[in-house]
This record gives structure tokens, sequence and C-alpha cells, in this order.
């Protein structure tokens, strides 16, 4: 695996099973980026953080990756530049409690929330310019939200991105009116890559089904 590949950091669930969701943990098979929607960008470190091999400066995959998620396939997008894309067992968590480096708090995970939204579950993001700005904007909101998002300063620098795209996604984070609802997820391991997955909101099961369409009979039969 080269560097491009393990320094990527993107997962975005689009099939996860609807008990993965609820469990406390997931087991996390990482099978890398091909046709997958990103690109190669520039990225340098600063303010203390490095590269899991101690450099500051990379040119890494940026978009999204693809996971088997017990068994299921999904694509992620990462909240964490200090460690390696892995398979594992992760932690399944709230977004302000990732990455396991440095929780980032509330005010970032709604940010997340936004950019999410805003992007109808980045369902939208179908480009590879898209997927790399889209994953440049995470970064920079776990990195930099607090003094203000700079893609070419602060502790996350950036070359190669599309300008116009990252304005675009900045401004959805940054809009404190926009949809902040939690439909985020997050995939937390100490040892590797924090990834993002959408929260699948299961489907009612067929005994469920059963029992309303039982309880609207029985409404219906009082009625009579």
């Amino acid at each position: 695996m080269n560097r491009t590949i393990k320094a990527s950091c993107l997962v975005i669930s689009l099939g996860f099973l609807a008990s993965a969701a609820h469990a406390d943990s997931v087991s996390l098979t990482f099978d890398g980026i091909s046709g997958n929607y990103g690109q190669s960008v520039g990225v340098s470190l600063s303010g203390g953080y490095t590269f899991a091999d101690g450099d500051s400066s990379k040119n890494i995959w940026a978009g999204q990756l693809s996971y088997t998620a017990d068994g299921d396939a999904i694509k992620t997008y990462c909240t964490e530049l200090t460690q390696w894309a892995a398979s594992g067992t992760y932690d399944i968590v709230n977004v302000s409690n990732a990455p396991s480096s440095g929780p980032m708090g509330a005010a970032k995970a709604d940010a997340i929330y936004r950019l999410f939204n805003a992007t109808n579950g980045a369902a939208d993001i179908d480009t590879n310019a898209e997927a790399a700005a889209f994953q440049a904007t995470i970064w920079e909101i776990v990195y930099d939200f607090d003094s203000g998002m700079n893609f070419t300063g602060g502790n996350v620098q950036f070359t190669g991105l599309n300008n116009s795209l990252v304005s675009l996604f900045a401004g959805y984070a940054n809009d404190t009116q926009g949809d902040s609802t939690p439909n985020v997820i997050a995939y937390s391991n100490q040892q590797y890559q924090d990834q993002l997955g959408m929260q699948i909101v299961p489907l009612p099961g067929a005994a469920a089904m059963a029992g309303l369409g039982l309880a609207g009979m029985a409404t219906r039969r009082r009625r009579g």
C-alpha cells in the first residue's frame, strides 16, 4: 500500500446495515480507493501535527475510501490526518467524540452536519474535484475551524484544490442557519484513521409493520 492511499481519509456510508448503525463497534476492512471519487492533493501540517511517519508535507489522496463493514460495502470520509487508513475494529461514536487523537467537540460536529446536509448527505459529491474539496473541508473543520477556515494557512494547508468548490463547501459548514441535524456517525479507532459515515435509519421490520397493520385494523373496528 503506498503512502498516498494510507494517508487518505474519507468514509461515507452508502449502504450500511441498520443493525451496525446501532452497535457499539463494527469490523471495518479497508478496501482502498479504486473506482472512488477523489484525487491527490498537497497537504502540509503545522502547529505540532505530523503524519504518522513524522513527515509534515505530502501529496495524499483526498476523496472517498472503500470499506467493508461487517460484510457490507461502504464509502467513507476521514477526520484524521495523523494516522493511516487500515482494517480493524472501530467504535461507533458521536462525531463530536472523534477523532480519537483529539475529539473535535460540538461546534465542529455541527459544521460537519451542515456540510453533509447541504450536499444531500454527500450524495451530490460526484466528481473527483468535488470529493477532494469536500474531504479537505472536513479536515479544515477538524484542525482549523476555531481560528477560521483558511485552506492555505493554519494547522493544515492545501494545494491542488478547486478554489470555487472549497469556498462553496466552507460556506455550507460556516452557515449557522444551515441544517445541523445529526445525520453522520463516526467510526473511531485509537491506532487507525477515524472515519465518517452517514447514519442509516432502519425501516420498520416485518413484525413491526404487521403490528402497525393490526393496530390500524383495531382502530377501524372501534370506530365502526
